[in-house]
């Protein structure tokens, strides 16, 4: 068992690479072979069938880590709901179609931003953002499948699932530096620009844990403490291609910036966090109703 760790650790150093011709040829069946290799990285199964590349996802890697990377950035397997709003949120938009409509225009008027602006944006933790009323859900394996959804009082970030093991140091450096040298010049920087991205939402370890409850992170570590130390210590320099992920971050922003969606938000999280709060409201409207419906026929009596 534990040359078997051992063994995955040393498979994520860019130096211990294994080119896949090599393999081809040591493995006839190399490709179920890489499938098994591959699906239990990244789900801990086997539901992999076929290989990223073979879909026309990007091209054939080089080396078993670059085939890893690609592994992670083509989505083989998307949850139910994952990439649209729930049905909460469908019967909110069918029902009242008048505010959607509204909050669009407001979110496209408000979208057309300079470059400084895009650049500039102020980002929240998961904290800051569940504060502000927006709800993480799962979406899918692929690291770069982030979508935002605002609706009025209520947003969704789906963030894509992943892993975090006592390998995942090793496996994180490496895939960053693959894509900042220079000779992968046909990188996409989607592992770079997805931690990037993390790296804004993970402050402490009460971001952690929003993230861990919500299915987002799954942890291998001890405290969350190292979890966030982990993404701390790990450093891209800011760099990201804005291309992925503008239009999400942009959405953020103006869902953040809405007093009147934030006011709700902070409404519902402090005033009717408790479900009992929401039982003690119900009641006191309905012995509220009661009493101006025995004042209104004790002023006015009923008459045969």
């Amino acid at each position: 068992m534990g040359g078997d760790l051992f063994m995955v650790r040393d498979s994520f150093m860019l130096e211990n690479q294994i080119p896949l011709w090599l393999i081809s040829l040591i493995y006839p069946d190399y490709k179920s072979l890489l499938c098994c290799y591959l699906s239990g990285i990244v789900f801990g199964d086997q539901r992999m069938q076929t290989l990223p590349w073979e879909n026309g996802v990007g091209r054939e890697p080089t080396h078993l880590f670059e085939a890893l990377i690609c592994a992670y950035l083509s989505p083989h397997e998307t949850q139910k709901n994952s990439t649209t709003p729930t049905n909460s949120l469908r019967v909110f938009k069918k029902y009242i179609p008048f505010f959607m409509r509204y909050i669009q225009a407001k979110e496209k008027k408000s979208r057309s931003r300079t470059t400084w602006k895009m650049i500039n944006n102020s980002f929240r933790s998961a904290t800051d953002l569940k504060a502000k009323g927006v709800h993480f859900r799962r979406s899918s394996n692929c690291l770069t499948d982030i979508k935002f959804f605002s609706f009025a009082f209520y947003a969704e970030l789906h963030l894509p699932f992943s892993y975090i093991t006592y390998n995942s140091m090793v496996f994180f450096s490496n895939a960053i530096a693959l894509e900042m040298s220079p000779e992968a010049g046909y990188s996409t920087y989607g592992m770079t620009t997805y931690f990037t991205f993390m790296k804004t939402l993970i402050h402490n370890v009460n971001d952690i844990k929003v993230l861990r409850e919500k299915g987002v992170l799954y942890s291998l570590l001890a405290t969350d403490e190292d979890v966030v130390a982990l993404f701390k210590s790990i450093d891209t320099f800011g760099f990201a291609i804005e291309d992925y992920f503008t239009d999400v971050k942009e959405r953020i922003e103006d869902h953040c910036n809405s007093k009147c969606r934030t006011w709700m938000a902070e409404l519902i999280n402090t005033k009717f966090k408790s479900p009992w709060t929401v039982m003690a409201l119900a009641a006191a409207s309905f012995l509220l109703c009661l009493t101006f419906l025995q004042t209104y026929y004790t002023i006015n009596p009923a008459t045969n």
